[in-house]
């Protein structure tokens, strides 16, 4: 079967300006999906905790990573007094929405579930702890396996929460823990550093590229915790894990193991870190294109005529995948994505 030519540019560009009610292809709508799940607290402290941790994480994915409401999903007990649109955090809201998910998401979409909370271990499952009966780790994996996109990230932030790596682990799927075994069955540090990485992302920004990848937001977490108990001059309690190579292992160095192979040296089996050194929590640049082009005034803007084109160079290679060899791919797309968000910065600026 002959290989169709790719879309010319200027042409993608007019069908985006001057028919913008389309439909695109399902290549286009190609979006990432947050669930964001605080847990049963257990006093009115960590009830509270739990939640501001949720609310900063999604004010700070809308504020500062371009996100619309629409794209993140929030469960939360009803104490921690979130916004309305908040879902109950119970184990049949969980498993429904899930559900949801699974005809909602495409191959092509991600998926994002980060838990806040208590988690515990009886030594045949992780849980992760809510008001009725809990949910393991075995669930989150059924659930998971049901939906159709291949790229999933699960964040588990809690105590005791290492179960969930090998129960988890799976191909084109990160797992980030915030334990390595059931014994670190402590209140942990690490969701607060794990969402300053997202709300100070210029300081978890460790290659300058003006986004944050898993990567780079586990290991700010990871070094941030370190840092936390020795400045305390505690042992320390908790040793993070990311997985990512399918092993059911999980690293706590993953930076260290990817730089060595990257390096040149011999290893059995990839090392965890490739996979989400190349993961962001990046919008949908298609609602992107429609925000602009609906928007008043909008496109007579030099720099939002720039910014529509950009948007339209990042749908056409994003269509085009398919035909391009992985590495090229990724390497356009970065650069793109660079440009976006330097310019997204030059208009913020030039607004009174």
């Amino acid at each position: 079967m002959k290989n169709l030519p790719r879309p010319g540019f200027k042409s993608f560009l007019g069908g985006v300006l001057l028919s913008i009610t389309l439909v695109p292809s399902p290549q286009l709508l190609a979006e990432t999906r947050v669930v964001i799940i605080a847990g049963k607290g257990g006093t009115e402290a960590y009830t509270e905790k739990f939640g501001q941790f949720a609310l900063q994480l999604h004010d700070a994915l809308i504020t500062q990573h371009n996100f619309s409401p629409r794209q993140i999903t929030l469960l939360a007990e009803p104490a921690a007094q979130l916004p309305a649109t908040t879902l109950p955090c119970r184990f049949e809201q969980l498993e429904k929405t899930f559900t949801e998910f699974s005809n909602l998401l495409t191959r092509d979409d991600m998926l994002v579930v980060i838990l806040f909370g208590h988690g515990s271990d009886d030594g045949a499952f992780a849980k992760f702890n809510l008001e009725g009966p809990d949910v393991r780790d075995l669930d989150f994996a059924r659930w998971l396996e049901r939906l159709p996109c291949r790229r999933q990230v699960f964040v588990n932030t809690t105590a005791a929460s290492a179960g969930f790596v090998e129960k988890l682990s799976r191909g084109e799927r990160i797992v980030i823990t915030a334990t390595r075994s059931a014994e670190e069955k402590y209140t942990t540090a690490f969701p607060e550093f794990f969402v300053e990485a997202f709300v100070k992302p210029a300081e978890a920004d460790l290659d300058k590229d003006l986004k944050v990848s898993l990567l780079e937001a586990f290991d700010y977490a990871r070094d941030r915790v370190v840092r936390f108990y020795e400045q305390a001059n505690r042992l320390r309690p908790e040793h993070p894990l990311l997985d990512d190579n399918a092993d059911g292992a999980g690293s706590e160095m993953p930076s260290l193991s990817f730089a060595r192979v990257s390096a040149g040296e011999t290893a059995l089996q990839s090392p965890d870190g490739h996979l989400a050194a190349r993961t962001f929590l990046l919008p949908d640049t298609s609602a992107e294109i429609r925000a602009v082009t609906l928007s008043p005034g909008a496109t007579g803007h030099p720099l939002e005529q720039t910014k529509l084109k950009l948007l339209a160079e990042i749908e056409e290679l994003k269509a085009a995948k398919a035909s391009m060899p992985a590495a090229e791919y990724e390497r356009d797309i970065e650069a793109l994505f660079i440009r976006l968000a330097k310019l997204n910065r030059e208009i913020k600026a030039s607004k009174p």
